[in-house]
This record gives C-alpha cells, sequence and structure tokens, in this order.
C-alpha cells in the first residue's frame, strides 16, 4: 500500500467536517435527494466512505422511530427516487 493510498483510507475513517462533507457531495448531482439510515437513539460521526447511492421509496406507514424511507427493492414499485444515504455506523 502507498503513502497516498494509505493516507486516503486514514482521512476517510476520521469523522466527517462540515468541508468533507461539502466536498464528498460535491461529486454527485445537485438535486439528488440526501438521507441518513434511522435509528432510535445518539448520534455517529460520518465518514467520507460511509456515503453511497441507493434508490428508495417513501415508507407512509413508518413507525415513529423508524425512517420515512426504505431501500426500493424492499418493496418495489411506484415512487422509487435515487438518493445520496449518509450510513450510520449503528443501526
Amino acid at each position: 500500500m502507498t503513502n497516498s493510498t494509505a493516507d486516503t483510507r486514514k482521512k476517510q475513517r476520521r469523522p466527517l467536517t462540515v468541508k468533507d462533507l461539502i466536498a464528498a457531495l460535491a461529486e454527485y448531482p445537485p438535486d439528488l435527494r440526501v438521507v441518513v439510515n434511522g435509528y432510535e437513539a445518539s448520534f455517529d460521526n460520518l465518514h467520507v466512505d460511509s456515503l453511497s447511492t441507493m434508490s428508495i421509496r417513501p415508507k407512509p406507514d413508518h413507525a415513529e422511530w423508524e425512517g420515512e424511507n426504505e431501500e426500493a427493492w424492499l418493496n418495489p414499485g411506484a415512487n422509487e427516487f435515487s438518493a445520496v444515504c449518509i450510513a450510520r455506523k449503528s443501526h
């Protein structure tokens, strides 16, 4: 592993700053929705490698502790859209 590769991995593992998040999100189309996977309590640090694109759809019958959307493959149908997901490490 080269130093630059090691530096990149190290940078991806540290918690994101606003500057890092802006730079990471700049890689995506500006009109793409941004979501975070839901859970009940507390907070997690975000990391550059926690961003991914996925197809999701609204989940109107969600419990208050669940997220408002679900992955589209779980219940294919209308209202699917692409989004950048910022994945929490604890879920």
